[in-house]
């Protein structure tokens, strides 16, 4: 049961790190708006895309220095104006470079600030695997909303209709901030220590880099393997005939993958932390492996539907390994920087070892990646004390 105080601080955490990680749901849709509406070149656009995820990954990692330091509330105030004031100001650039540097230090110091923040405050919690779940479906909720709302508001207002919906975040978490913990050293004071190098949470950390550089890749491969796959149908539903392409799919798994955190809250207390762990990325392991031969388009949808939400449901369990193990509070701040990271070197490795659209061997990279994440797992857990798995 939370606590009424907690509560407050757990909401206050989902809204700062649902404004902070807004960009990430969103940049598919930035990155097609700079090409639409500023006719920015891909290559352009896309260096754009990485210098605001490079500045909000280095901003997770020098989070290290400051969550055990500084008032969070003071942190996050400034987090939510750098994500107020940089947003505002990308409305009336058109400049490549200065929309650049502009985007870079915008995920720095605003959106990879308080995405870091907010997964830290969760981590600080009596219970971070449900609360991690809750900010997880609140995240899946507003990724949902922005593949529904935000191509048609680009379209409509242009570049803006991008960094609107992040003004008002922003606007909206600042008033949450005076609920927000005042930081993980107050909380944490039975159980700090100074400056202690903590091994547990480093390798907690290392097997969610090593699990996201399976999943995040397999993810964003999934556009171009279900157009060569020629994914698309139309159905009847109510006399209407409705096209299903590859894109809908992804909206409609995304949307029910909300399943997946959800069940982990309602799971942490009841499951153990081990086999919710093994068994979900079990499922993701033999759903990729799947992907092969001849696949129609409910076949794809099923099998997206459950890879996103064996995703969603083992993150939350997780992170709240990385908290657990976390006495001194300051290693949950990287959680953001090894999601990021995890997925930036998966990119990378599949670059560098795959010539052309060759997704059988994208499936086995990412497949063999996923199970070499739980095999690790398995070898470390019982390092873990009881209380953590």
């Amino acid at each position: 049961m939370i606590k009424n105080n907690e509560r407050s601080e757990v909401i206050a955490a989902i809204l700062i790190g649902c404004a902070g990680v807004y960009m990430v749901f969103g940049m598919p849709f930035f990155v097609g708006g700079m090409l639409s509406e500023l006719n920015f070149s891909q290559s352009n656009a896309n260096l754009i895309s990485s210098a605001e995820i490079s500045g909000m990954s280095v901003s997770s990692l020098l989070g290290i220095m400051w969550v055990g330091k500084y008032n969070w509330r003071k942190v996050a105030a400034l987090a939510l104006s750098a994500i107020i004031v940089g947003n505002i100001i990308s409305c009336y650039v058109s400049d490549f470079n200065s929309l650049l540097v502009i985007r870079f230090l915008t995920g720095l110091l605003g959106h990879g600030t308080a995405f870091a923040l907010g997964v830290a405050a969760i981590g600080a919690t009596s219970q971070p695997d449900k609360n991690f779940g809750y900010s997880v479906a609140s995240q899946v909720l507003m990724g949902s909303l922005t593949a529904l709302f935000i191509p048609q508001a680009i379209a409509n207002y242009g570049i803006a209709g991008m960094f609107a919906p992040a003004i008002l975040l922003g606007i909206i978490a600042l008033f949450f901030t005076s609920k927000l913990a005042v930081s993980a050293q107050i909380k944490n004071a039975k159980t700090s220590t100074n400056s202690k190098f903590l091994v547990l949470p480093i390798i907690a950390l290392i097997i969610m880099v090593i699990w996201q550089m399976g999943v995040g890749p397999f993810f964003n491969n999934l556009v171009p393997y279900g157009i060569s796959m020629n994914i698309e149908a139309e159905i009847n539903v109510f006399k209407n005939t409705i096209k299903v392409d590859v894109f809908t799919i992804l909206f409609l798994s995304t949307a029910l993958s909300i399943i997946g955190p959800l069940s982990a809250s309602a799971l942490a207390s009841k499951i153990n932390r081990s086999v919710a762990i093994c068994c979900a990325l079990a499922v993701q392991v033999i759903i990729i492996l799947s992907f092969q031969g001849e696949i129609t388009w409910l076949g794809f949808a099923l099998r997206v539907i459950l890879f996103q939400t064996a995703w969603n449901f083992v993150g939350p369990f997780l992170m709240g390994l990385i908290a657990s193990v976390d006495e001194s509070g300051n290693y949950s701040v990287l959680i953001p920087a090894s999601q990021l990271g995890g997925i930036a070197i998966g990119h990378g490795v599949i670059a560098s070892l795959i010539q052309g659209n060759n997704m059988g061997l994208i499936n086995y990279y990412c497949a063999a990646v996923i199970f070499l994440s739980a095999f690790l797992y398995t070898l470390v857990m019982g390092k873990f004390k009881p209380s953590s798995f």
